[in-house]
């Protein structure tokens, strides 16, 4: 389950520019020194299309924390190098070991965020994110890949956390059932909260 990206109409003005003046810029230039404040005014518009979560775990991320993560990995065997300065493949990601883009590596996700990308997960009673029930064989594959590619259950304090947020959000729906839209603007775990009402 992920943020549901949209990206921005027009792109970072610092990336276009760079992109202008670098049209043959490489896949080792966007660790280049040349690059860095680029990414950094990417990565703070990023944050805002996301609204502030990291787009695979959904977990709070600060505008200048986190990294540019590459929705489609601009090196390794599933390379997509013409995308390496492209606004639409990033995404803002969390750095956890265990999780998002440290566990996704240079690999392809067989679920990209973006609109309806949670239409096949479900947010378990335990904090886990599992296929929705009645999925056949062929459809239940690229959800579990998709979820096991970024580690969505492998640390438990992040499931912990999102199993403590679902209990909120039912106490919400309980007793406030009016204010459940405005308490879902600014959770943590938004979208895969949203799964469950």
């Amino acid at each position: 389950m992920m943020v549901e990206l949209q990206h921005r109409a027009v792109p970072t003005p610092a990336l276009t520019a760079f992109n202008a003046a670098n049209p043959v810029a490489t896949v080792a230039d966007f660790n280049s020194r040349a690059f860095q404040p680029v990414k950094a005014a990417v990565k703070a518009d990023l944050n805002e299309d996301q609204g502030s979560l990291c787009v695979y775990c959904e977990s709070n991320l600060a505008p200048n924390a986190g990294q540019v993560e590459h929705i489609k990995p601009k090196a390794g065997p599933n390379a997509h190098p013409h995308l390496c300065f492209a606004y639409t493949n990033y995404a803002h990601s969390c750095i956890n070991p265990k999780t998002c883009g440290q566990s996704k590596r240079d690999r392809l996700l067989p679920i990209e965020p973006g609109p309806g990308c949670n239409a096949l997960f479900a947010l378990s009673t335990d904090g886990t994110v599992e296929p929705i029930a009645g999925l056949t064989r062929k459809q239940l594959h690229p959800v579990r890949q998709t979820r096991d590619m970024l580690g969505l259950n492998a640390d438990s304090n992040l499931v912990d956390e999102r199993k403590r947020w679902l209990v909120q959000t039912i106490v919400v729906l309980q007793q406030a059932p009016n204010d459940i839209q405005e308490f879902l603007q600014t959770a943590p775990y938004r979208h895969m909260l949203a799964t469950v009402l």
